[in-house]
């Protein structure tokens, strides 16, 4: 496994920064080092590989929160995060890889603030959510270019393969996005 840099952790706090798909694949986001990273193993945690991704790190509060891959051979994948601290700025704090995280580009027009969690909406090959404490995130383009529509908290996300999507925060605060 490739060493960590000195300060660098997964963040936990809305349990999306490991993700899995099969009985082979996981991958896992960092921060809090000088560069924001993305682990990969495809044979279940025996051999990895690393990647550096455009989120800005550098400081413990910075980094990659959450992953969410889609399409058969996850080669399509998200990276949101940007920097927990309330009041602190979160420039370019999402990216999108399509070629299995091999290699990360910003996105064009990010979240404006830190997010926590990201979902593909099932059923799509370019819309996904993203959550985080100031507000919720669409993008209907792959990542590349994010909108808020809804400044409610929420820390993570899911959707089911029957098209609602679950976000879940601070205070019990639940919602549920069904397709319409």
């Amino acid at each position: 496994m490739p060493a960590a840099l000195p300060g660098e952790a997964g963040f936990a706090a809305s349990g999306q920064c490991l993700v899995s798909a099969g009985p082979r694949e996981v991958r896992f986001a960092t921060g809090g080092g000088a560069t924001a990273r993305v682990f990969r193993s495809a044979d279940r945690g025996r051999t990895w590989t690393v990647t550096d991704t455009p989120v800005p790190a550098g400081e413990p509060a910075r980094g990659v929160f959450a992953l969410a891959f889609r399409d058969r051979d996850r080669d399509h994948g998200l990276a949101v995060g940007g920097d927990y601290r309330t009041g602190q700025p979160s420039p370019q704090a999402a990216a999108v890889t399509a070629d299995g995280g091999r290699t990360w580009t910003p996105a064009g027009t990010p979240p404006p603030a830190y997010r926590s969690g990201v979902a593909w909406l099932p059923h799509t090959r370019a819309a996904a959510l993203a959550v985080g404490p100031t507000g919720t995130d669409l993008t209907l383009d792959g990542g590349r270019t994010w909108r808020t529509v809804d400044t409610g908290s929420y820390d993570s996300v899911d959707c089911a393969p029957d098209g609602g999507c679950w976000a879940s925060g601070e205070k019990g605060r639940v919602a549920r996005l069904a397709r319409g």
